[in-house]
């Protein structure tokens, strides 16, 4: 079973933080969100008064569809020429409308690089066509440099005009519809609309035409409208909306007239290529058609296949008539042989034998004839008769006659057949020519019918490219409606205010968490509970400036009743032993050791208890300092064995009797060593025989080794911790020292405890240096 005391000094980690706690952490600076929110609403509201409305213009752009299936599975090459190309990516059209071409051409065409602003207190406002007059540009030296004057005073007769630098303004007068110039620019400036006061002020600006287009296209956004429609969405955010909506028509109509353009620039670049080339093929189809005329008539062709069949005619023909021609040589032959063989000298000769010849068959029916009449005569004559005489010399006048016909016939045969054979081989040599004539041909009019294919597509297509051309001003795409407006987009008046109440809220909330982040030292209880495994004697509040007491536990309060508490508390740690020694140190300087250790003294006291209070910080004594006691003699004379008894060197605190004092005294050469000192034994034992508790005053146990030293005489150690001064880390140091028990019983007090839920009075002890932050809001701690 676990001991009371052990309950009592329990550290208890706990769950964490509750939500209760975590809000009331932040209420703990309701200024800081007072302050936080009034600022943020009066930011809001000054925003709201003095900022530049934004509007949205929005307009739609219809992209015609193409049926291009349709259109790959036409013949018709004039609807296709009609239908015109494709266009299935609309990201190309969006790409196309942010380009830096299209809005330079948009600017230029409507002068956008030209504004009119009126110049209030605290903005400008931009007038766009409502303004009073017209800056026309005559000549530009520099295209890209901004030019930006300020025009006041108008008049009928003119204006005054301000450019230059802010400070040194060059002032000048211009008169109406009269140039003037500015940095080697001239310009014009011309009436319009109602005239206005003499003391309104204007602003008027020629940006360079990549500026405005630029500035342009950074307000400008293009959208696919919806996916399932091929319309883009053009919208632009602009302070003047009829701006918006003219730059948005603008657009559009440039974007048409681009696409019509470049479908004439297609269509002419088109039919000036089909017409080098129609002139091209006309040139090539004259050569083609000229040499097959020469190639025809420099070898006599007209038409070869009737040609070829004519002369194939001809030569059977002539083949035909020199056989008949040898068979008549033959006949002839065959009858001068019959003549000239002496067995046949009386017999009569056969009829010519298909010879036509008329003289010959004459000659040879008359022969024949004597024959007869010579046979007819010889048995009625004698052999030596006149008239066989006769007969006989006509038969051989009529022989020789025949003979000398049938050597004509013979020499004429073969004229005839010369004359046929060389016709012959006239026609073989025609006939086997001809392959070779045909292929020439051929090839001359396979050329001749691609020229000429050639020549009549290119003529069906620059009629296509015509009647493509005269339909090109008809666009694929369509403005459906003129630029309107969404509204007004910012300012947002309730946007605005609610995000100035999140605001409001967030900023303080995150100023006191950065604080806390920043923070490195202790804030509260918990951050000492969490980390130590130490039991907690007691808290100490904190105490105003105002109100600060070197011993306030004299007096009836609520630091008093918490030295009470340490008191008790210190009991159970000391298990009631007689003759108490005490040691009180810190880690570091300035966390309230000596006043912990004057106000515990005194508690002690209080009930007549003999207690006596050791100022052993040798090196730095505080005590004596707080109280204006005197400190030139006092432990380090004892020590040193200057002095020998101890009433030599004590003083009784004024109005606690048996509360004594031990001063420092001199600062020794070395306070370490003199600590090791057998004196610091028996004056211990001394103090022990004289007095019910001994608290013993140390240096900071981060600087010396004192602390560690005296423990020994020590029956229990109070280490403070102070709040917004002990470092968290060296809670680290705090929990190494009592793991490693190099004090005995030791127990922990938080000194200087802040929280707004408690009132009463504590102490300063020692000032921490405030930051800046805190210096100006007074809500972090430090």
């Amino acid at each position: 079973m676990k001991a009371p005391e052990a309950e009592l000094f329990a550290n208890s980690k706990g769950s964490g933080a509750t939500i209760k706690e975590a809000i009331f952490k932040y209420l703990a600076y309701w200024p800081l969100f007072i302050v936080s929110f009034a600022a943020c609403i009066t930011v809001s509201y000054l925003y709201l008064r003095y900022a530049t409305p934004q509007y949205v213009a929005n307009t739609l752009i219809l992209v015609k569809d193409d049926d291009s299936k349709t259109k790959g599975l036409s013949n018709d090459l004039i609807k296709d020429a009609l239908t015109g190309e494709q266009k299935d990516n609309l990201d190309n059209e969006i790409q196309i409308m942010r380009s830096k071409a299209l809005m330079k051409r948009v600017v230029i065409k409507n002068q956008f690089n030209i504004s009119y602003y009126r110049i209030g207190k605290f903005r400008k406002t931009d007038l766009y066509l409502d303004a009073p007059f017209r800056l026309v540009p005559q000549y530009i030296a520099d295209s890209n440099q901004l030019v930006e004057f300020t025009i006041k005073k108008f008049t009928s007769q003119g204006v005054t005009i301000l450019y230059g630098p802010k400070e040194t303004p060059f002032v000048f007068t211009a008169q109406w519809n009269v140039p003037f110039k500015i940095n080697k620019n001239q310009f014009v400036l011309t009436k319009h609309g109602q005239p206005v006061g003499s003391s309104d002020n204007f602003l008027a600006t020629w940006w360079p035409v990549n500026e405005a287009a630029g500035e342009i296209s950074g307000r400008f956004a293009v959208s696919l409208y919806d996916k399932k429609t091929s319309i883009l969405q053009l919208s632009i955010n602009i302070e003047n909306l009829q701006r918006g909506q003219d730059i948005l028509n603008a657009i559009s109509r440039e974007f048409i007239q681009t696409d019509i353009e470049d479908k004439n620039a297609v269509s002419q670049n088109a039919l000036r290529f089909i017409d080098d080339r129609l002139d091209m093929m006309y040139k090539e189809l004259t050569g083609v058609e000229g040499s097959l005329e020469n190639y025809q008539g420099n070898n006599d062709i007209i038409n070869v296949a009737s040609q070829s069949s004519q002369s194939f005619d001809n030569s059977n023909t002539t083949s035909k008539t020199l056989t008949d021609n040898s068979i008549q040589q033959g006949v002839v032959e065959m009858i001068q042989s019959y003549f000239n063989d002496p067995s046949n000298k009386d017999k009569l000769v056969p009829s010519s034998l298909g010879i036509n010849d008329a003289t010959l068959a004459t000659l040879i029916a008359r022969y024949n004839e004597l024959q007869l009449n010579k046979e007819r005569q010889t048995p009625l004559v004698t052999s030596n008769s006149i008239v066989l005489k006769d007969i006989n010399n006509q038969i051989n006048d009529v022989k020789g006659s025949i003979l000398e016909s049938l050597q004509n016939i013979t020499k004429n045969l073969k004229l005839q057949q010369n004359s046929l054979q060389q016709k012959n081989n006239q026609y073989s040599q025609f006939l086997s020519s001809l392959p070779h004539k045909e292929r020439v041909m051929q090839e001359i009019k396979r050329k001749q019918t691609i020229t000429e294919g050639l020549y009549l597509y290119l003529l069906q297509k620059r009629e296509e490219a015509a009647i493509s051309s005269s339909s090109s001003n008809v666009s694929l795409y369509k403005q459906i409606d003129d630029a309107d407006s969404s509204g007004l987009v910012t300012p947002n008046q309730s946007h605005v205010y609610a995000y100035a109440i999140i605001l409001g809220l967030l900023l303080p909330i995150g100023m006191v968490q950065l604080g806390a982040m920043l923070n490195d030292k202790i804030v509260s209880v918990k951050d000492v509970t969490d980390r130590l495994q130490i039991p907690v004697l007691g808290e100490i509040t904190h105490m105003p400036r105002n109100k600060q007491q070197i011993i306030p536990v004299l007096e009836r309060n609520l630091i008093g009743e918490q030295f009470r508490i340490v008191r008790t508390n210190l009991s159970f740690l000391l298990k009631n032993k007689d003759k108490q020694v005490i040691l009180i140190t810190s880690s570091g300087s300035g966390e309230g050791k000596s006043f912990v250790s004057l106000n515990l003294s005194a508690v002690l006291a209080a009930p007549g208890k003999t207690v006596a209070l050791l100022e052993f910080d040798l090196r730095s004594p505080g005590i004596t300092k707080k109280i204006s006691m005197n400190n030139d003699k006092g432990i380090s004379n004892y020590l040193v064995g200057e002095a020998t008894k101890l009433c030599d060197i004590y003083q009784a605190y004024p109005g606690i009797p048996s509360l004594h004092i031990y001063p420092s005294g001199p600062l020794p050469g070395n306070p370490a060593d003199l600590l090791l000192n057998e004196n610091v034994t028996i004056f211990f034992d001394a103090l022990k025989q004289q007095y019910d508790y001994i608290i013993i005053d140390t240096p900071p146990t981060g600087f010396v080794i004192d602390p560690f030293i005296l423990s020994d005489f020590s029956n229990a150690v109070i280490y403070i911790v102070r709040q917004r001064y002990t470092l968290k880390k060296q809670l680290d140091v705090i929990n190494e020292i009592y793991k490693t028990k190099k004090f005995n019983n030791m127990g922990l007090l938080v000194n200087d405890l802040k929280d707004k839920k408690t009132k009463g009075y504590g102490y300063t002890y020692g000032e921490v240096k405030k930051s800046f932050f805190s210096k100006m809001f007074g809500f972090i701690k430090a």
